[in-house]
Formats: C-alpha cells, structure tokens, sequence
C-alpha cells in the first residue's frame, strides 16, 4: 500500500535525478553557525569531562567583502567558562538588548569591541570563515598550533584557513556549503577522528538548535555483504556509504559508491526500498557461479536509480533542502547493483554492495 508518506519520498527522489589523518583529541568545538535575519551567532561546545576556562581564547571572522580588512578578532571576556557537555552561544556584531541569557554573548558592534582595532562586521550567510583560537595575543595570530578548531562556508582559502589546515583542523580546498536562510551549519561531533575530510562532519540543519544537541534521529546503518562475481573488473567489492547525515535541510546528503572503474559501459542501479529482505527472499538476478543475493526486500521498492559509474567512486547526490516535515523519522533501504551496459555484457553484472538503513531525522 502506497502511503502518503511514501509519495512524498517518491517526490524527494524524483527532484534529484578520504584521505586525511585523525584529528587529536579537541575539547571545546565550533558546532553551530547561522547568519540571518533571525541570528547571526556562533555556538560553541565542551565535549569535555571538565568546565574549561576561555578568558585566554578568541574567534576569528574572514570575510571576502570588498573594502574591508576582511580580518577580525573578538576576545572572549575574562572569567569565561563553558561547562563540560555544555554550550556557549556568541552573537556576533551585536550588542544585547536588555540583560543576557545565561549561555549567551554578545561581542558588541564597536571598533574597539574587537581585537587590534580592526573593527569588525556582521557574520555573511554567503561565504566565510571562523576560527576558534587559544590565544589572544597578535605575536601568536601566525601560529598554527592556536587554532583548535576552524570552518568555511561558500568558499575556501580565506584568510589565516592555511593555519588551520597546517594544525589539521581544517582541509585543504574544502568548504560546506553557504548557510540558508532559515538554516544553520550544523557539526555532527560524533564524526570527528573518523577522517573524513572537515567540511564533511558539517550539515544544512533547517531547525537551528542554539545551546542544544544537533542531532535528532538521524541514522545510517550497514548490513549485508557486499560481493563481485568472476571475471568482474571493479576495483574492489562494490561499497555503499553515506556521505552526509540523513537530516531534513541537508543540501549535502547522498550516497557515494566505492572500488568503481567507470568504464566498459559501466553503470550503478541503486535501488530504494522499504524494508530488509525476509528471511529466504529468493535473488531476482541472473544466476552466476559466486553469484550475489540482495540483502533489500526486492518486493517492496520505491524508486530505482540507474546512472554512469565514475572512476574509483561515484556519487549520488540526494540533497534534502525540500525534504517535508512528514518524512522525519521515516526509513528506507538502498543497495546498489554495478552492471555494463553493453551488448552481450559478461558477466551479466559486476557485483552488489551491501545494504543501508536509512533512518531519516531533524
């Protein structure tokens, strides 16, 4: 039975068509920023046992607007403290109206509100960059080991980002994308240390969670066994993997297809389904000597997918930016099938890759 929820994730589908080392332990995290009209603020979280001091700490701005130093620097005020497993928010270029709330700063909007009298200006949802320093002193602006943790959004080579990279806190040539309106660039800190690249730990989050967990819901769990029959020429048995979190507002969500060749006609058809195959569910592929076995339910699909293979990987983007609220907490499950799609092609196909478990949140 088709279910509404179901049409809205037919609709969704039909709207779309790593290599870095682990990174040492950081305490305190950027982990949320959204600049628009309904905030312009910088979130900040202790994944530490202990509350850590910040009176020594500052955030640093790169922008790209013309005729301006493009280069700033907010110092955090003395006796700053952030909680273990808390949250700090600043509010950046702003000055509080009436008294804060506890967990919430506000850097002011003077020249000398900031670090060297360069000024500042207020966060762009375009393009930017922010970093999180351990210092506040101009001999150390220069210094790599300072910068604990860095983002860049819309672009890349900002100002001071070549000190993050060189401190490993950020990827060479990365960016997330721009922040929507609305929106905010969510960290998923449980990435972290897996090495992927930096921009990759962020997401699009359409329901901004200031001073609280980013995550809800979300999933993504692997089961199956990936195979390759005889005579296959992939480089590697076929693996499936998500590229992003499965969260409602993420323009960088989709899937990426590992061990691929992207020749002799070769295409991906990655099936989308509603369920785990049954126990004893038959295969519905031609029979081959070390065969494969689909580890979806083939009876209850939703949408196919069949697309040219790339070299090494290929990737299939599915961005959520219109996914609708109906869909959180729905779930569904791919497995990708490589094929030629050549006459007489033989082996018929060249492997499958295992499954995954989708679980959509907010």
């Amino acid at each position: 039975m088709i279910t509404t929820v179901h049409r809205a994730f037919a609709a969704l589908f039909a709207t779309a068509a790593l290599s870095m080392p682990c990174l040492t332990a950081q305490d305190v995290l950027l982990s949320e920023v959204r600049a628009d009209a309904g905030g312009r603020w910088i979130e900040l979280y202790n994944r530490s046992a202990t509350t850590v001091d910040l009176s020594s700490w500052s955030l640093h701005y790169a922008s790209r607007t013309p005729g301006m130093p493009q280069n700033y620097w907010w110092a955090f005020p003395l006796g700053t403290t952030i909680a273990s497993g808390g949250f700090l928010r600043v509010h950046w270029f702003q000055t509080a109206a009436g008294g804060a709330l506890p967990g919430d700063l506000f850097t002011g909007n003077g020249m000398w509100d900031f670090l060297f009298g360069l000024g500042a200006e207020p966060l762009n949802a375009d393009r930017g960059a922010l970093g999180l320093l351990r210092s506040q002193l101009d001999t150390m602006m220069n210094t790599p080991s300072i910068v604990e943790d860095w983002i860049s959004w819309g672009d890349h080579g900002f100002q001071r980002e070549y000190l993050a990279i060189a401190n490993s806190r950020w990827s060479s040539g990365q960016q997330t994308a721009s922040i929507a309106a609305g929106s905010s660039l969510a960290r998923d800190v449980d990435l972290l240390g897996l090495g992927l690249p930096h921009d990759q730990e962020w997401f699009a989050d359409a329901s901004p969670t200031p001073l609280a967990p980013n995550l809800s819901g979300a999933a993504v769990t692997s089961y199956g066994a990936s195979c390759a029959v005889p005579g296959n020429h992939l480089l590697g048995q076929p693996a499936l993997r998500a590229t992003s979190l499965p969260l409602r507002g993420n323009v960088q969500f989709g899937l990426a297809l590992d061990h691929t060749t992207g020749v002799y006609g070769e295409h991906v058809l990655v099936a989308w389904s509603l369920a785990a195959a049954p126990g004893g569910q038959p295969s519905v592929l031609p029979p081959v000597s070390g065969g494969c076995a689909e580890s979806i339910d083939t009876s209850q699909l939703l949408a196919v997918w069949l697309l040219p293979t790339q070299v090494m990987t290929t990737n299939l983007p599915l961005s959520l930016a219109t996914m609708p609220a109906s869909l959180v907490g729905s779930e569904l499950h791919a497995q990708a099938l490589v094929l030629d799609l050549l006459p007489y092609a033989n082996p018929p196909y060249q492997g499958l890759s295992n499954a995954l478990r989708i679980v959509f949140g907010d």
